[in-house]
């Protein structure tokens, strides 16, 4: 079954070419850490409640990337490093198992990003949030 006709009550639009696309981006107001303050406080969300909040939410987030890709046959291939060339990988793929068309396969590899993390100020005796670089998986 294809993917339009197997979610069609959920679809209000296709998009098609002549390669592929790849959807990039973010919620501008959560990478700040005024926009993510912004939107724990409007959530309820307590900075000392924080991790335990966010990691509950990457776990959902995994488990449901984990079901699609269960959902449509597709392999999760955990990859080893981040500087990896993705296309060229996917390509392979889809080569050695006869893909010509439509999804190929589920990557998850640890790459560099920003993402918010709580740390105390001694001075001030608050905790903060604060934006730095770390690590993150990418699906």
């Amino acid at each position: 079954m294809k993917l339009l006709e197997l979610y069609k009550e959920k679809i209000m639009g296709a998009i098609s070419g002549l390669d592929r696309i790849r959807f990039r981006g973010s919620l501008r107001w959560l990478s700040t850490e005024k926009g993510m303050n912004t939107f724990l406080c409007s959530h309820g969300i307590l900075l000392k409640d924080f991790k335990a909040w966010v990691m509950k939410r990457t776990a959902n987030i995994r488990q449901s990337c984990d079901d699609q890709s269960r959902t449509l046959g597709l392999e999760t291939v955990y990859l080893q490093r981040s500087g990896l060339n993705k296309e060229e990988l996917a390509r392979k793929i889809a080569s050695q198992k006869g893909i010509t068309e439509g999804p190929i396969c589920n990557f998850s590899v640890l790459e560099t990003c920003y993402a918010p993390q709580i740390k105390g100020n001694k001075a001030k005796k608050l905790l903060e949030l604060k934006m730095r670089p770390t690590k993150c998986i990418h699906l």
